[in-house]
């Protein structure tokens, strides 16, 4: 028994890694290449999966009452609390591995970021040095905040939403040893924020701009377990989509990092070293999760309400208007960035 549901854990993996795969790691892409507009996004099939989305999260609400009220889960979410210290060690690692794997490839933060000056990544040096005392580890915070900034400036705001994540982080870092509880505290808020929008952004890509996602998959289509690949592309961007808001609110935040953490294990295996250096910083984060649940001075936006019924609604309307604004956002943002290209 043991044995099929590992094989069967593989092999879903090995089918759906686009899930959390990012597109631009494995394609030659380029904003030169024109987006899809509101008419040619909003098609029934995307339509008809924003709203089974939002049922879908709206649903879990009831999984995570139902695991609130599980012996064996409390006791588990206890053991992990128990550990929450070991939480700022584990992103200290995880970054200080992101800053290495990105000095040794000549990358900025991520592998298709290459770095236009060898100082920035002899900073990236100098910043995971500094992580291994953990009374510097603010100051490594500001640098990756800063590291940011100059992708922002090489790369364009566009480019760097993809990133939002390393703004979490550094924040989270450079609020780490703060003794005011209410600054400290922003750092969990900021790494499930920063994280969260960084998936939905990059799903939003995946909708935007099918045919970077189309070419990968046609590559390989034994991945896309019989659907047609456009239709396949849809249904791992509406995945990643929900997961992003999910850790956003706050809901199932530790089940979701066990989740997370074994596919993006398991999709290692077949992207190889490019995957490992993208992700090592998911993977810490996610640990953070684990220890940390969803920290202890601001609760998960989820929590505000305490009915089931009113828990539903929350997670449902709001994954819509989310997605909406930002599908809007991101349709504005790719025509200008497009323009530019062009021009």
């Amino acid at each position: 028994m043991a044995d099929f549901a590992v094989n069967a854990a593989l092999d879903t993996a090995q089918q759906i890694p686009a899930v959390l795969a990012h597109v631009k790691w494995f394609h030659d892409f380029s904003f030169s290449d024109a987006p899809q507009g509101f008419r040619d996004s909003l098609t029934p099939l995307v339509v008809s999966l924003l709203f089974v989305s939002a049922l879908a999260v709206g649903s879990l609400v009831f999984i995570d009452r139902s695991l609130a009220s599980s012996a064996i889960y409390g006791q588990v979410t206890e053991w992990l609390k128990a550990r929450q210290q070991h939480g700022q060690l584990a992103m200290r690692i995880g970054a200080g591995m992101t800053l290495l794997l990105s000095w040794q490839a000549d990358a900025l933060l991520v592998p298709e970021l290459t770095i236009s000056e060898a100082w920035v990544g002899w900073f990236q040096f100098v910043l995971a040095l500094l992580l291994i005392f953990p009374k510097a580890t603010p100051l490594a915070g500001v640098g990756l905040l800063a590291l940011w900034v100059i992708g922002v400036i090489d790369f364009g705001l566009f480019h760097m939403l993809d990133y939002v994540i390393f703004l979490g982080v550094g924040l989270y870092l450079g609020t780490s040893t703060f003794t005011d509880q209410r600054l400290r505290g922003l750092g969990i808020p900021a790494l499930y924020t920063g994280l969260g929008f960084s998936l939905i952004w990059v799903a939003l890509e995946k909708i935007i701009y099918p045919q970077w996602g189309q070419d990968i998959l046609e590559q390989a289509p034994h991945l896309t377990l019989g659907f047609p690949v456009d239709t396949f592309l849809l249904l791992v961007a509406f995945v990643e989509l929900a997961l992003g808001f999910l850790l956003i609110i706050g809901l199932l935040g530790r089940p979701l990092g066990v989740v997370i953490t074994l596919v993006l294990f398991t999709t290692a295996l077949f992207f190889g070293k490019t995957e490992v250096v993208g992700h090592t910083i998911i993977h810490a984060c996610l640990i953070v999760f684990l220890l940390e649940g969803e920290g202890r001075f601001y609760r998960a936006p989820i929590t505000f309400h305490t009915r089931l019924g009113m828990r539903f609604a929350f997670a449902s309307v709001n994954f819509l208007i989310v997605s909406a604004l930002l599908f809007a956002i991101y349709v504005f943002a790719a025509r200008g960035v497009h323009e530019r290209a062009i021009s």
